[in-house]
């Protein structure tokens, strides 16, 4: 998982959780680019897709791997080993933030 990070590939998380009597889905992700990792983080409410409207979305950049992984947010019983490959789809578009 580590090595197809390194090369570049986004991998990451998705996760529908639920709040007192509301669906939220909760995204992590992770892509490195030109030597510093993006870390992508978000949280929409289920009522909400459609329009896109975002409880909070967030972006992280790191210098090392050992700092995303410090940082990870230990948040709905998600951990980084949680993280894997997206299989043709992306959470966050990489471009939009390097």
């Amino acid at each position: 998982m580590l090595k197809k990070l390194e090369k570049g590939m986004q991998l990451g998380v998705e996760k529908r959780i639920q709040k007192k009597e509301k669906y939220f889905w909760y995204s992590y992700a992770v892509q490195k680019k030109n030597d510093i990792y993006y870390v992508y983080e978000c949280e929409i409410a289920e009522e909400n897709l459609a329009q896109e409207v975002y409880e909070y979305e967030n972006i992280s950049r790191y210098l090392s791997l050992e700092e995303v992984i410090k940082n990870f947010p230990l948040k709905y019983e998600i951990s980084f080993s949680d993280i894997h490959t997206l299989k043709g789809e992306k959470i966050f578009n990489i471009n939009f933030y390097v």
